[in-house]
């Protein structure tokens, strides 16, 4: 049986005494900090062609597209900055924000190592891997792995895994867990 998590997930940061509604620390339950996922961002140097990839390789569905030169983005990212937001929801809740910058000007990637400092990936949990694969191809996504390899040891093994490149050069590792 697979439990999934309904809506984002939330931690706190302190442990519930066993009296109800005070916390270890003796705050009440309603001041007690969380923590829970929001979005994953990816900054690409074209918005409407990311949003058609992800759309097309990953069925991420378009919710809101929006140009923002405010001076409150500036003192966000630490200098000033004209962008344009593209927000992408799957079905089941996972939201992808791509962020195009049309000033300050964006710096080209010097690479695509996936072991260089500061690189990131998004990972899609998927059944049925080789179609997703051909999905992603066929929309124009590059392999990094030639095949999907399949996990031999760990709390994963079995499992299979790929990573890909998106059209900005971003790394998309696709994943699909054993059937449980």
């Amino acid at each position: 049986m697979s439990m999934r998590a309904k809506g984002p997930i939330e931690i706190s940061m302190q442990t519930r005494s066993p009296a109800a509604g005070i916390l270890a620390s003796g705050a009440p339950a309603a001041s007690a900090p969380t923590v829970r996922f929001g979005h994953v961002g990816i900054t690409v140097a074209d918005l409407g062609r990311s949003i058609a990839f992800y759309g097309a390789a990953f069925g991420f569905e378009l919710k809101m597209r929006v140009r923002r030169s405010a001076p409150w983005i500036g003192e966000i990212i630490g200098v000033p900055a004209d962008l344009e937001f593209g927000h992408m929801h799957l079905e089941s809740g996972m939201h992808l924000e791509l962020i195009q910058y049309r000033a300050p000007a964006p710096l080209s990637a010097e690479d695509e190592l996936t072991w260089r400092h500061g690189h990131q990936h998004v990972c899609l949990t998927v059944s049925g891997i080789e179609a997703w694969v051909a999905r992603a191809l066929a929309a124009g996504a590059r392999r990094v792995s030639d095949t999907p390899v399949v996990i031999p040891e760990g709390k994963n093994s079995g499992s299979r895994c790929c990573y890909l490149r998106g059209p900005d050069g971003e790394t998309i590792e696709l994943f699909e867990p054993v059937a449980v």
